[in-house]
């Protein structure tokens, strides 16, 4: 046999073999996710790695006690990967993920650390050692709370990228937004911390705030360093042990915010258009008019409030769970203290703001954002973070149904129907292979690889923890804007001069413009790069009129990540197209968006709505609605395939709430017109009796005001239809019924005024038929207002009591009913009411396998020459 022979000989051997190694090798990988064991097999998986050497002494001792107090936590843990893994291999996840870069930064601790992540690896080698909520467990210095920071000696590469998302800084931007503001400011302005300041700024700027702005975006992690002072200074305070530094802490935070912790207020003065509190709750309605009601509660505690936030018992409790339990909380540490829990002496640190797995959670170390929101305690699954509903959890609901649009989708019906055979646990995740359908995790952040026929993997698709990598466009907030840099608002304004939810683009250029000229390492405010131009023209065969939208810079390498995701299962032209006209429904909601907006303003500058608080009035909630809710539904169902979202429960809800907002706004108008006429007319008799054509005109006008103050009227008081459509909402009968109360309330008023108004001018009539008839009309609007009264009492009753919610919702609607029935009689005696009534209406292989093959085929070639 010649050499050519032995050549095509191994080449032969190479091409059967190599795909059964590729698939062995595949099989036994060791980035696949172990299978939960249950029932016996997990007591003696237990019993396995307790007389095992994979552990280490202290998280033996840990698991020997906890197993006879918390053992739901133990076998949790037992079934993790963290379980089966020594702390070391987190430098084998990098490599299986094509992230090498990462494993320099892995914590020195843990790089060479043979025993597998157990209770003391993260609760008692946890990395800042200054926390001031260390305490004494059983002979070992622990932490209650785990926190990024300490998930981030291991998993460096998500630590960082994390730490650049609104998934951690919420918490900081919706319940503790004052205080948090305050601070900043305060630094700011009275201490001189800058960003773009000489080196005694900036190094201000680093001490006090997050420092997004001298940071590089995903490369480093950013923490709120000062907080740990403030954990510190306010725990050692409490305790009476305050040094002369965490006084100055203490001094700091009641000069800038009013207060020592933000939980002093119990939120109860925080004004923010996205909570009930804020609106209807706090509304100052009944103040403005000396009107106050008698309220007791409990049987216990009675006080005369003009609102149910007056109440020294109303604390704000909806807050610890409808609002930190997806945003997070400010974690702080305020005792220490020995007790007898299940007869045994522990020592515990007592928290406010805990427990919480908020994604945005703050944490005495500073750490913003949490692991352990998508990862849960103490399992951490890969599968669980991949499921949908573990993004459900929190993208869900009336303002922002990303669950259920996912669910309405091609893309959701795919993973329900064959979900249960996908391979969960694996990494990278192969296309087709593990999975045949994307979930929330596959288009946002995992690591994605193809499979061709003969074994051979590749990595298509890098993966990461910075949500931003794979999208444009803001879709959560007032207008249609490209994605901020920075996820810190509060630093935008100071320091960046602009505010991107405004949807001002020309304010962003220019902020763009002065950081350039100030050499700012963050070159733009937002991922800039949009240039919009027209499509094809009229007559021109081509795609449907859409405008043509290009995005460069950063913008544009986010949709080309996303489109990569895409183009896994679609064809480029398919991506393509699909973008376009999402896209394009940016731009519609945009100009829809800034006309409700406008006409809002509008009516504030002319005194039709009041200001003072942005959400307690008609106008005003209807374009909280558009934006918050409405608005929403309609972008999130254009870019996720639920054409349900995009239709009824977005543009057509949307278009319901604008129309509305003209409607009462052109009613609003005639009426102030009507009433400066009936005053120039008053002013015109000048205090004397009336004469005969005088008093028919001020009659005529009065019909007029009463026939506009009943369609306004007869809009806000068909509550029927509109608790039947508020019911609908993902928030609390009590949140609806409020509101719902305030609408009436504005039209009482309306009509009271009007009341007292015409019955001023019918005084000054002159006995006979038309003042008799304008009499009966005084009674016939009385006896309305009675109505009107009673209905407030059942929205009250609604309000204040969840068991007889139903009950008196139905009482309410057949109230309103009886109302809007007198209403429709009165119409009768005025020529110009019925026509306005108007109803309200939602790895590649490895080259140890190269080896193998290799190895064979020489080994053949030997036998060949052996049997020549």
């Amino acid at each position: 046999m010649n050499a050519r022979h032995l050549f095509l000989a191994a080449w032969i051997i190479a091409l059967l073999v190599l795909p059964y190694l590729g698939m062995m090798a595949h099989a036994e990988e060791p980035y696949q996710g172990p299978e939960p064991a249950m029932g016996e097999e997990a007591v003696q998986k237990l019993n396995e790695i307790m007389n095992s050497n994979k552990i280490s002494q202290q998280t033996k001792t840990c698991l020997s006690c906890h197993i006879q107090y918390t053992p739901g936590i133990v076998y949790q843990w037992l079934n993790s990967a963290h379980a089966q893994h020594p702390a070391k291999d987190a430098a084998e996840l990098y490599k299986a993920i094509g992230a090498e870069e990462w494993i320099d930064k892995i914590s020195p601790k843990f790089k060479d650390y043979d025993k597998v992540v157990g209770c003391y690896e993260c609760h008692g080698m946890y990395a800042d050692k200054n926390r001031p909520d260390v305490v004494n467990h059983f002979g070992f210095n622990i932490v209650t709370v785990v926190t990024r920071k300490d998930c981030g000696q291991c998993h460096p590469k998500e630590n960082a990228e994390i730490s650049w998302t609104w998934h951690a800084t919420g918490a900081l931007h919706a319940p503790f937004l004052p205080w948090y503001k305050g601070i900043l400011t305060y630094a700011a302005k009275k201490l001189g911390a800058n960003p773009f300041g000489d080196e005694n700024a900036k190094k201000l700027y680093e001490e006090y705030f997050p420092p997004y702005l001298t940071k590089q975006r995903d490369k480093e992690p950013v923490y709120w360093n000062f907080y740990e002072k403030i954990a510190k200074a306010v725990y050692d305070y409490f305790n009476g042990k305050a040094t002369d530094e965490d006084m100055k802490v203490i001094n700091m935070l009641k000069e800038a915010t009013g207060m020592i912790t933000p939980y002093d207020l119990d939120f109860k003065k925080w004004i923010s258009p996205l909570w009930p509190a804020s609106g209807e709750l706090n509304t100052t309605v009944l103040l403005h008019n000396n009107i106050s009601i008698v309220v007791t509660t409990m049987g216990q505690k009675t006080e005369t409030v003009y609102n149910p936030m007056s109440h020294s018992w109303f604390r704000n409790a909806y807050i610890y769970h409808a609002c930190l339990e997806c945003h997070g909380s400010l974690v702080m540490p305020y005792k220490a203290e020995t007790v007898n829990v299940k007869g045994l002496q522990v020592t515990r640190m007592h928290y406010w703001g805990w427990p919480s797995n908020g994604a945005a959670r703050v944490d005495p170390d500073g750490s913003i954002g949490t692991c352990t929101a998508c990862h849960d305690r103490h399992q951490f699954s890969l599968k669980q973070a991949r499921k949908p509903w573990t993004c459900g959890r929190c993208h869900l609901g009336y303002d922002h149904p990303h669950i259920e649009i996912y669910e309405e989708s091609a893309h959701g019906n795919i993973e329900n129907a064959y979900g249960e055979h996908w391979n969960w646990e694996r990494l990278p995740w192969r296309v087709g292979v593990d999975f045949n359908a994307p979930t929330c995790a596959t288009c946002h952040m995992s690591t994605i690889s193809v499979v061709d026929q003969n074994g051979n993997e590749k990595i298509v698709v890098e993966g990461t923890h910075d949500f931003l990598n794979r999208l444009v466009w803001n879709e959560m907030h007032f207008f249609a804007t490209p994605k901020p840099i920075i996820p810190d608002k509060p630093q935008e304004g100071l320091f960046l001069h602009y505010n991107v939810l405004k949807g001002d683009m020309a304010a962003v250029m220019k902020a763009h413009q002065q950081l350039e000229k100030e050499g700012a390492p963050v070159k733009w405010p937002v991922f800039w790069g949009l240039e919009i131009s027209e499509g094809y023209k009229p007559g021109e065969f081509g795609f449907p009129r859409m405008l043509n939208i290009k995005f460069t810079g950063e913008l544009a390498q986010h949709r080309e990540e996303m489109k990569k995701v895409c183009e896994l299962c679609h064809s480029a032209q398919w991506t393509d197209n699909y973008f376009r006209t999402a896209d394009q429904n940016m731009i519609d909601y945009d100009i829809v968006a800034h006309f409700a907006f406008n006409i809002l303003q509008l009516a504030w500058k002319l005194g039709i709505q009041d200001k003072k608080n942005i959400i307690d009035e008609y106008m005003e909630f209807q374009w909280y609605y558009i934006w918050h809710h409405q608005g929403r539904r309609w972008r999130n169902g254009a870019f996720m395939m639920g054409p349900d979202y995009a239709h009824w429960f977005g543009i057509v809800d949307t278009m319901d709430a604008l129309m509305k907002m003209v409607e009462y706004f052109d009613m609003a108008l005639k009426v102030k017109a009507l009433k400066m006429e009936i005053a120039a007319l008053k002013g015109q008799a000048g205090g004397a009796p009336y004469q005969p054509g005088l008093a028919t005109q001020i009659a005529q006008l009065q019909q007029q005001l009463q026939a506009l103050q009943a369609q306004l009227e007869a809009l806000q008081a068909q509550v029927p239809a509109l608790a039947e459509k508020l019911s609908k909402l993902e928030t609390d009968f009590s949140q609806s019924a409020m509101q719902t109360q305030e609408s009436i309330a504005e039209v009482k008023e309306s009509v009271q005024q009007l009341l007292a108004e015409i019955k001023q001018l019918a005084e000054q009539l002159p006995a006979g038929p038309q003042k008799e008839a304008i009499q009966k009309m005084l009674a016939d609007i009385e006896q309305t207002l009675n109505k009107i009264q009673a209905l407030q009492a059942q929205v009250q009753k609604a309000a204040s009591s969840a068991e007889e919610a139903k009950k008196a919702a139905e009482e309410a609607k057949e109230t309103a009913s009886a109302a809007h029935e007198k209403a429709t009689e009165l119409s009768k005696e005025v020529k110009d009411l019925r026509s306005s009534v108007e109803g309200m209406a939602k790895a590649a292989f490895t080259l140890g396998v190269i080896a193998i093959v290799i190895a064979l085929a020489a080994a053949v070639v030997a036998v060949m020459y052996k049997r020549k």
